[in-house]
């Protein structure tokens, strides 16, 4: 045994173990980082953004109470307030002079009662004359715009307007259920979702470049691994044995690649399993509208997320209960981890001839032929088309919601992206056909 063979195999193991370790950091840091988006995607929530009625009170209440504070009585608005202020006093005294005669000779009851209100009519048309009254509104709208110009009848408008604002929205919408978000501020040890926000959104960038290294050099360790098993073959004897038993190939493909080919495999499926997939990110970027003049804006509602590996929509599927949902969570776990386990068994007893199996017609597809046929492969084709399905749903229908109108801008985000998870299980994917190959070139 050379000594280029033996560092060749020491390197082979060198690059398994170091792929080994860097998966189960990789998926650490991948499940850390989709942990913090789900975070951030509550916090940015449209529920507690357009659809929280306080969100919507505390915006109108800043601008009403700006307002009011920079309101300032001078000689080229005194006319035009003065006016508006006559039309409500107008209008009170129209009001108050139809109710109290409406009341008064209103019709039904006995003549007694008709009698008595002609009577309580004709008291007050001789104390009450609406007409002097009328004469007088110019009078008392001088007065009344004269008051506003003080900062305590300033203080008070504000009071009452901010009261009104918060009552009937009291009255007419529920309190927004803020458990959740609550939770994610003590998870996070925030305080409040701007800080929160911000600090997860720095977090979740410095992870970014980190992640995409880890996966780089995952991928590239186990490329090395393959190459170095396929660079040249091992001293083969010159009469190759390809009996029943036989544990070399003609190329020299031996027990010991076998093992580490077939690890990188399993790492590259690991990986793919436990990993998210897929992630769907639905977001309103920026919503901005006019409100007395003053731009009232709402940034980044977040209206859908999910971020899911395979492993968690099977989970879901199973928490349903219902038995379609079961089929479906079935059919995954069978096409995803199953048949691929199936695959990896069938190549060692191929391999090994175990029972003189190797010409045997189920270990021999599943071993050489089910991957040109592998429902993963069809997996993989059904990820990927549900990512450009999601990705152009989500798109058209974000697309619609932009064309609000007049008077509102609306900017909308898709963020739609296949996750690293799904570069993993194509991985696999592609791993199992080279080994396949190798196998059906070595031994068929």
């Amino acid at each position: 045994m050379s000594g280029f063979f033996i560092v060749k195999r020491l390197f082979a193991i060198f690059l398994f173990s170091a792929a080994v370790a860097l998966l189960v950091h990789l998926i650490g840091d991948l499940n850390r980082v989709k942990t913090l988006k789900t975070d951030l995607a509550e916090i940015e929530s449209v529920r507690y953004g357009l659809l929280d009625a306080d969100q919507w009170v505390s915006k109108i209440s800043a601008i009403v109470e700006r307002r009011v504070s920079e309101f300032e009585l001078t000689a080229e608005n005194r006319p035009r307030i003065k006016k508006a202020v006559e039309q409500v006093l107008e209008t009170m005294l129209v009001e108050i002079e139809r109710y109290l005669r409406q009341r008064n000779l209103s019709g039904g009851g006995t003549w007694m009662d008709q009698l008595q209100g002609v009577l309580q009519q004709g008291v007050q048309d001789l104390l009450i004359d609406f007409r002097k009254l009328r004469k007088k509104i110019p009078q008392y709208a001088d007065a009344v715009v004269e008051q506003l110009g003080k900062p305590a009848a300033k203080e008070e408008i504000k009071t009452q307007v901010l009261g009104l604002l918060r009552q009937s929205a009291d009255s007419t919408f529920a309190r927004t259920d803020r458990a959740r978000l609550e939770a994610v501020f003590v998870r996070q040890g925030c305080v409040d979702s701007t800080a929160c926000s911000a600090k997860l959104e720095t977090r979740i960038e410095a992870a970014r470049l980190p992640m995409l290294q880890q996966l780089a050099g995952l991928a590239a360790l186990v490329a090395g691994l393959f190459l170095v098993c396929l660079s040249g073959s091992a001293r083969v004897a010159k009469d190759t044995d390809l009996t029943v038993g036989s544990r070399r190939g003609r190329g020299g493909f031996d027990s010991f690649k076998l093992l580490l080919l077939t690890g990188a495999i399993l790492i590259l499926l690991v990986g793919g399993l436990l990993t998210p997939m897929i992630e769907i990110d639905a977001r309103i970027g920026e919503l901005r509208l006019e409100f007395l003049g003053e731009p009232l804006v709402f940034t980044n509602q977040v209206l859908y997320f999910q971020s899911k590996s395979i492993f968690d929509v099977v989970r879901i599927l199973a928490e349903t209960g219902a038995a379609d949902m079961l089929l479906v969570a079935v059919l995954i776990t069978l096409f995803s981890v199953i048949f691929p386990a199936l695959k990896l068994i069938a190549t060692y007893v191929y391999f090994y001839d175990v029972r003189q199996a190797r010409g045997s017609g189920w270990v021999g597809f599943f071993a050489l032929r089910s991957g040109k046929w592998s429902m993963a492969d069809v997996l993989v084709i059904a990820i990927f088309m549900a990512y450009i399905g999601f990705d152009g749903l989500v798109a058209s229908q974000l697309g619609s919601l932009g064309r609000v109108g007049e008077g509102v801008d609306l900017l909308t985000t898709n963020g739609t992206s296949l996750e690293p998870g799904f570069y993993l299980f194509l991985s696999f994917v592609l791993a199992s056909l080279l080994l396949s190959a190798m196998l059906e070139k070595e031994f068929a």
